[in-house]
């Protein structure tokens, strides 16, 4: 952001790094996964916000409604109001998930050389 300085910047949420996604490989909770949204949103720069990609459609819908809100200054309740396709977000009916209990294989020395490259 201090070199390139951008007027503008178009964000696309791919889903697909949520815990549980059926293709994905990453384990990102929907406040993980927002926390990007949050990040950008700290500079005070035009934000377009896209969705796009995640393939375990009940967390896609959390994540979704929870970045929109987030995007717009709400921090929505975690209890979920009764819709048309309510049934399909149990057995807890929230808007938050638990990641699956993985163990990260990334080695610290991995990280600390891409970080730093």
């Amino acid at each position: 952001m201090e070199i390139y300085q951008p007027e503008a910047i178009v964000l696309q949420c791919g889903a697909d790094s949520l815990a549980g996604d059926r293709l994905g490989l990453f384990n990102l909770s929907v406040k993980g996964h927002t926390d990007c949204l949050r990040f950008l949103r700290s500079f005070n720069v035009p934000l377009m916000v896209l969705g796009g990609g995640g393939y375990t459609i009940r967390n896609v819908a959390r994540c979704w409604a929870y970045e929109t809100a987030v995007a717009v200054g709400v921090e929505p309740e975690n209890i979920l109001p009764y819709y048309e396709y309510y049934q399909c977000l149990g057995p807890d009916y929230t808007l938050h998930f638990e990641p699956l209990p993985l163990q990260n294989k990334n080695p610290l020395p991995d990280l600390e050389k891409i970080r730093s490259q």
